[in-house]
């Protein structure tokens, strides 16, 4: 199964990386603040630990603002500004510590990022057009067939035909190379509401469509090869990535005593 991410969306990597960075620390700032106080070199008592809830709101601010947004310029640019506060605050902390070497380490914490910050702030500002919000995807998967008898099984595929049209998907059918059959491939867009989180949402509830098209191609290639989808009594649906989720490591067995 071949897994192509063909982006288009203004929101790559790099400010995903910077979104989930800041609702990560913003979250640790907003839950366990003394802890991160006291880290910073800073004393856990008196305002210091409300500065630094104040900072995990802000954090989370700008994450949220990267992580929702087509073209994050905006919540990138604002993360430069907080870089230059957190700077301020750690400066006035070194100055009034007596540990300054954790004072010292987390200023060096905050000076790659800052230096991220900039770098992806200049590169979205130089987009133009309209914010590409989409990601193009492409599933792909070889079959051991002549191309005329794979378009046949797609077309009384009803099931994963009708969802490939309902999300507008592009289907196309080419002979692989060294003669080996027929190459089916499935293109979509995938934009759900809400950026990231509704990205993170949908690969948690199960209803992420790359992976569902992952599974559907998977068992249509069994099918049209061996005329079943080979089933386990411990997966009577086959062979579905979402289940991955609800796996554990394996355990062994209780030793029974014999009395």
């Amino acid at each position: 199964m071949a897994t192509n991410e063909l982006r288009t969306q203004d929101r790559d990597s790099l400010a995903r990386f910077l979104g989930w960075f800041s609702i990560g620390l913003g979250t640790a700032q907003l839950i366990v603040p003394r802890a991160l106080t006291r880290l910073v070199g800073a004393q856990d008592k008196g305002r210091a630990p409300h500065v630094m809830r104040l900072m995990g709101v802000r954090e989370v601010a700008h994450g949220a603002a990267i992580l929702s947004r087509p073209r994050p310029t905006v919540g990138v640019v604002s993360r430069i500004a907080g870089d230059a506060l957190d700077m301020a605050l750690l400066t006035r902390v070194l100055l009034g510590t007596k540990d300054k070497k954790r004072t010292i380490f987390a200023m060096a914490q905050v000076a790659p990022i800052a230096i991220a910050d900039v770098f992806e702030a200049k590169h979205l500002a130089q987009r133009r057009g309209a914010p590409q919000s989409g990601k193009r995807i492409r599933k792909a998967v070889t079959i051991d067939k002549p191309r005329q008898d794979v378009e046949q099984a797609w077309q009384a595929a009803t099931e994963i035909r009708e969802k490939a049209d309902a999300h507008g998907a592009d289907v196309s059918f080419v002979e692989a190379p060294g003669d080996r059959g027929t190459e089916l491939a499935v293109e979509f867009v995938h934009d759900p509401p809400a950026g990231e989180f509704g990205v993170a949402f949908e690969k948690l509830a199960g209803k992420d469509l790359a992976t569902q098209l992952a599974d559907d191609l998977r068992r249509f290639k069994a099918r049209v090869e061996t005329g079943e989808v080979v089933r386990s009594d411990s997966t009577p649906d086959g062979h579905l990535l979402a289940n991955h989720l609800k796996q554990r490591a394996a355990q062994p067995l209780e030793e029974e005593v014999n009395a």
